[in-house]
């Protein structure tokens, strides 16, 4: 606004500003006139404008759900001496607790019919032991009911089948107990299908399939006791393999909760 027009305005109001050169009346009212009209459209024009929107910078932004998978530790408890002295047990000079010492990193399980099963153990950093570390041990995995064929993958994996079950996919360690909750005598429990209940653990061995799906390592052949002491839960893999074309199925079954000689199929006579 110009010194004209504010001396204009202060002049009506009642105070007076001198100009430095008088206006003529009739310009006096047209600079009024556009003075108050000007002020006035910019009142409703202020009016009439919206409240700027936010920018994006100032708005919250909305928290995020993301998917949180499960800890692969599922079952059974922290891994313990069970009993022993901290110098009887298995686990390796070298063992950290983590990736950085020696550890048993995958477990692979070579599953047979009619002889014993074999696993094969697989180390990692294994020059940081002083030790000999194993690396194969005899078992004896689940035989199954009667009325199912473990060599099939599908079947195998179907719980209550009493088969150990075959592979893909490859399983993860999960967890340790010192004994089997249902049989005290299977002892240094080392869980890899947990939902169904199947682990390693040391107990008798016989040289066919015999147990209800884990895989049974000879207890004084210590075996159980090197995957307990010596695996990482959700890091150690596991891997286990048939034979598809084995000619023959496991010679002991379960019925119920018997494990007997397999049902051997009558032959029928041909007529002619």
């Amino acid at each position: 606004m110009s010194t004209h027009t504010i001396g204009i305005l202060l002049a009506i109001l009642g105070g007076f500003v001198p100009l430095a050169k008088p206006l003529p009346w009739r310009s006096v009212r047209t600079t009024l006139a556009q003075t108050f009209a000007s002020t006035l459209l910019g009142q409703n024009l202020l009016a009439q404008t919206p409240a700027p929107s936010s920018l994006p910078e100032d708005r919250p932004t909305p928290e995020l759900t993301l998917a949180v998978k499960k800890p692969r530790v599922t079952q059974g408890s922290q891994w313990g001496l069970c009993g022993r002295q901290q110098n009887t047990s298995q686990r390796s000079s070298g063992f950290t607790g983590d990736t950085t010492g020696t550890y048993i990193s995958n477990i692979q399980v070579n599953l047979h019919s009619n002889t014993y099963s074999t696993i094969i153990l697989n180390w990692a950093n294994e020059n940081l032991s002083s030790e000999t570390l194993p690396v194969q041990f005899n078992a004896s995995p689940g035989a199954g009911n009667c009325n199912v064929d473990c060599r099939s993958t599908a079947q195998s994996q179907k719980r209550g089948s009493h088969c150990t079950p075959l592979s893909p996919p490859t399983y993860l360690v999960q967890g340790y107990d010192c004994v089997l909750p249902k049989y005290p005598d299977a002892k240094f429990v080392t869980w890899f299908h947990a939902e169904r209940e199947i682990a390693f653990h040391a107990y008798a061995v016989p040289p066919y399939p015999a147990s209800h799906g884990c895989m049974r390592l000879l207890t004084k052949n210590r075996g159980a006791e090197w995957i307990y002491d010596n695996t990482l839960a959700g890091i150690t893999q596991v891997k286990v393999d048939g034979n598809p074309l084995a000619a023959s199925l496991s010679p002991k079954c379960w019925s119920g909760d018997r494990l007997i000689s397999r049902p051997t199929k009558k032959r029928t006579r041909s007529s002619g």
